[in-house]
């Protein structure tokens, strides 16, 4: 917090100017000017007054800053210099608090304009309003002006307005500080203590209001917060059933089925814009017989079929009916938050009465521990990440029911320190820990219990299978949904992985090099408890500092040695920013090898002695006299004598022995300063173990996606998941159901023929073709444009050529990986600007939803063909050569075409999208398994001609 806000009394924080200034760039130190103040002073909560004018710069005004705000040179030709215009400002702000969104930005350029104009610096309190959002609405998706005013459903009309900014910003505020008069005052004093390092006067903002509830008497939370332990929570209230539908014993599904359509049905009732969708019906009875009869389903569904409620209804029914349990499970965590929020309150409305008892369930760690986190409060931190997000736990603590870190926007440094306050196995005190009846991770899995529908993720199905299924309570039938990933979750779950951020994080936290550590915090708590166990335990203790430091110096050492062996090797990765490269035993027999070989068992050797060592703290100290803080301590400790066993056992397995079923590869992440580094261990074919462990343990098992078959055959699928044998038999069920799109009417696939086919030529010449091409697609859709690379290095020879081509032509491109955004928030800059083009690599090709005309073209650079090289692909392909198949026909055109389908979905999203589909690589025409690719489509228009040509085409298409 700054020095000379601290002098400001705290009664003038009744008063606040919120300042808006709309400027020609952002240094005004080297020239920028103001050429918009807006500005609104609140005082008592109310808006009292409103100040805008615009002012004259005295420089030109960029078109850049012209397109984005609105005014140009004419405008502000007869406006007043600045220094007329800040008498008004300045008599505003004489006494009040001075708040901006983004506070420094608008600061930099007041102080200039003052100075200047041979006024004093501003020298009182200062409030962001992003900074403050961020603390107050940790579920906030995201803290520009525009997400907030639509969160918070406040009418922001004319961005990069000054005058329309700052009347956002104000009630941004407003709904802030009422936000904070009604926040327990528990809260308040912890979030007090926590923010003073925040970068603007919130802290004093905070005193302020404590200090008025404790003159008020404002002790006691509200009716639906309780306090515990010194910190608010919400309390959990019974869920409220429905009214809608009951099932009757005798009912027939199909009775059901025939009540939830048509005019009168229920789905029309509680589906706005319901349509009946023919696939959806067909869809449902076939997920319900398969049930009945107990054999598994393929079941590929088109996009917009509505497959979730396809297979959530038959699903619920049969819970109900036969009083079993169904294991509904995702890929993504995602789709989970999807289906709870979107679909399962429509079933609780057809169900009604006889409503299902569904939970989510996810991995442990998604869940706080609020036992760590309440220790974590006590720890003093300087780190602003850190005290932010503990900050915004707090306040999120008063409103979340789950505990699950999806529900909470932390920033980057706060993933860190997620890791320290996670429910975890290894330091659970279960049913002795004094938060066990508020435990957040044992609600969701006594919901589970109880539950007949319990909504998982693929990943938390597979680490289930490898805690004999300890976790998800016994099922018999399951939905697997983006089956198409299913045996490659299975892959890496049936596999290890260990990382140099995991054995560093585990020293770090036992002992770090500054502050206290797990260790200190043991040493402190056993001497203030008993003198006689701290006696015991001392020499343990300092023998162990000795050993962890020792143990840091041999990793670090093993780490830089393993990075300097693998990185001249390694190559460009499915992700961007990383490197991979297989090994073998025998890569480890030249000298280098010699030395990384050294290194692992010196650090196996250490991590087994700290092991030991700390089992013997522990041993020392144990006893169920132990006040219940050293308790929770003591079971820190003993997870970490497991987690040294655990590493130092996979390190062994990992690079000192080997086994034939297993493929090795280090994974170097290259963006990253700390050089962070990934060891995997993963079976070559997990078919045989997915068919003994998983299927054939359950009665019925449905897989679906929208891309399952390749050429309307499931074999490829089948054989993945270990059930080629069945199809053979026909004793499983395989149905392709089309999607309800006129594809013919909605899409026109373009295959620009003058760009050169890569494999014959050269790289440069194909990159330049097909930049060119690509401008000129631009031009024609006014942007609206998303183009799919399966190489970050391609994509980023494109970026800088396209954008330059387009700069002239206003309109904006984006990359993934060279403009610093995730792709959430690449895909949100996408839909809001007027004309851009959105690059993006391996993780766009599926789960982009951008319906609408925002995305009217798609362009495919290339068949999104694995690499050759990837280690898995590299040994899966080397076991079906030593078979005598076809790897390349069997294993990489079928995982090709199913990730091309996934790519081309994202074009028509609903059955008003009409759009193009651009397809850069020849081989779909030229090549003879390219057919495969077009006939996996839907039936579709489709040109092949020079991209000159193709304009008008597209032109018409697009009109």
């Amino acid at each position: 917090m700054r020095d000379e806000a601290k002098e400001f009394e705290v009664k003038q924080l009744d008063t606040f100017v919120v300042v808006d200034f709309e400027t020609t760039g952002n240094r005004p130190k080297e020239g920028d000017r103001i050429i918009q103040i807006g500005a609104v002073l609140v005082r008592g909560r109310e808006i009292v007054e409103r100040f805008s004018t615009l002012v004259n710069p005295q420089v030109d005004i960029p078109p850049f800053i012209e397109k984005l705000t609105g005014i140009n040179n004419e405008m502000v030709a007869d406006a007043p210099p600045i220094e007329d215009a800040l008498p008004s400002l300045l008599k505003m702000l004489d006494g009040a608090v001075f708040v901006a969104h983004n506070v420094f930005f608008d600061l930099s350029f007041l102080q200039n304009a003052l100075n200047e104009a041979g006024y004093h610096p501003f020298s009182g309190p200062l409030i962001d309003t992003v900074e403050l959002s961020r603390l107050l609405l940790p579920g906030q998706e995201g803290y520009r002006l525009s997400d907030l005013s639509v969160g918070l459903d406040i009418l922001h009309d004319r961005p990069h307005q000054a005058d329309s900014d700052a009347e956002a910003t104000a009630y941004i505020l407003l709904h802030l500080l009422d936000k904070l008069e009604n926040m327990p005052l528990v809260t308040i004093q912890h979030l007090q203590r926590l923010s003073r390092p925040f970068h603007s006067d919130v802290q004093t903002l905070l005193s302020d209001i404590e200090q008025r509830k404790i003159r008020q008497g404002a002790y006691e939370p509200d009716a639906d917060l309780e306090v515990v332990h010194q910190i608010c929570l919400k309390k959990r209230k019974a869920v409220e059933k429905a009214s809608g539908q009951r099932i009757e014993e005798a009912m027939e599904f199909e009775t059901f089925i025939d009540s939830l359509f048509g005019e009168q049905g229920l789905l029309k009732e509680h589906m706005p814009g319901f349509e009946l969708r023919p696939a959806q019906v067909t869809m449902m009875k076939q997920v319900y017989d398969s049930f009945e009869s107990g054999r598994h389903l393929m079941i590929e569904a088109g996009t917009g079929t509505g497959k979730s409620l396809a297979y959530l209804i038959p699903a619920v029914f049969w819970a109900k009916r036969e009083e079993e349990t169904v294991v509904i499970s995702t890929h993504t965590i995602q789709l989970q938050e999807q289906m709870y929020t979107r679909d399962l309150p429509i079933l609780q409305a057809i169900f009604g009465d006889d409503a299902p008892r569904i939970s989510i369930l996810k991995g442990r760690n998604n869940y706080l521990c609020l036992r760590k986190f309440s220790h974590s409060l006590q720890e003093e931190h300087d780190n602003y990440d850190v005290q932010l997000s503990k900050s915004q736990m707090l306040v999120w603590l008063t409103e979340t029911e789950t505990g699950d870190v999806e529900e909470i926007s932390l920033p980057s440094g706060g993933q860190v320190y997620w890791k320290q306050v996670q429910s975890d196995a290894g330091s659970c005190l279960n049913r002795q820990c004094p938060w066990f009846s508020r435990c957040y991770y044992h609600q969701a899995r006594r919901q589970a219990q109880q539950a007949e529908v319990i909504v998982t993720n693929h990943s938390l199905l597979f680490t289930d299978m490898n805690a004999e299924h300890r976790i998800i309570p016994t099922y018999k039938y399951a939905v697997i949904d983006e089956a198409h990933h299913f045996d490659d979750v299975a892959s890496r779950h049936l596999g290890d992985t260990i990382s140099s951020y995991q054995l560093e994080g585990m020293l770090h936290r036992l002992h770090p090099d500054r502050g206290p550590g797990l260790l200190e915090e043991i040493e402190e708590a056993v001497r203030g408890w008993s003198v006689t166990s701290y006696e015991e335990s001392k020499h343990s203790i300092e023998t162990a500092y000795q050993q962890i430091h020792e143990g840091k110096e041999t990793i670090r050492e093993m780490y830089s040695l393993l990075y300097q062996w693998s990185h001249q090797r390694a190559r460009e990765g499915e992700e961007i920013g990383r490197t991979v490269m297989r090994y073998k035993q025998e890569n480890l027999e030249n000298r280098w090898g010699r030395a990384v070989v050294s290194a692992v068992r010196n650090s196996v050797d250490l991590l087994l002695a700290i092991g030991k060592k700390l089992e013997s703290i522990y041993a020392n100290i144990h006893g169920d006299d132990a006040p219940i803080g050293m308790k929770g301590l003591l079971i820190d400790l003993n997870g970490m004598v497991n987690d040294c066993l655990e590493y130092a056992s996979l390190l062994h397995d990992m690079l000192l022995t080997e086994d034939d079923g297993y493929v090795y590869w280090v994974e170097l992440d290259t963006r990253s300063t700390r050089r962070t580094m990934y060891l995997h261990r993963v079976p070559i074919d997990v078919s045989e173990l997915l068919r003994e462990r998983f299927f054939d343990k359950k009665e019925s098992v449905i897989l679906t996606s929208a891309t399952l078959s390749v050429n309307s055959s499931f074999a490829y699928a089948t054989e993945r998941f270990g059930l080629a044998d069945l199809l053979k038999e026909k004793s499983i069920e395989t149905v392709v159901l089309a999607s309800p799109f006129d594809y013919k009417k909605q899409t026109l696939i373009c295959i620009p023929s003058e760009i050169p086919n890569i494999k014959g030529g050269s790289e440069g010449h194909f990159v330049e073709a097909l930049i060119d091409s690509l401008a000129q697609v631009a031009v024609t859709t006014k942007g609206r444009m998303l183009v799919l690379f399966t190489s970050y290095a391609m994509l980023r020879s494109v970026y800088e050529p396209l954008k330059e081509k387009l700069k002239e032509v206003e309109i904006t491109v984006l990359g993934h990986g060279m403009d610093g955004a995730s792709r959430s928030k690449l895909t949100k800059q996408f839909r809001s600007l007027p004309a851009c083009v959105l690059l993006g690599t391996s993780s766009f090709w599926e789960g982009v939803d951008i319906p609408g005309e925002d995305l009217s073209c798609l362009a495919i650079v290339r068949l999104p063909f694995v690499p050759p090289n990837h280690p898995l692909v590299e040994a899966r392909n080397q076991q079906f050569e030593e078979q005598n198949k076809n790897a390349f026909m069997q294993l990489s055109v079928p995982q090709a075409v199913l990730r091309f389908k996934q790519g081309f979905g994202r074009l028509v999203r609903t059955s008003t999208d009409r759009g193009v589909v651009l397809i850069y690589d020849r081989r779909v025409i030229d090549a003879r398994y390219g057919r495969v690719f077009l006939k996996s489509l839907p039936e579709t228009n489709m040109l092949v001609k020079p991209t000159a040509e193709l304009l008008p085409e597209i032109a018409d298409w697009l009109a």
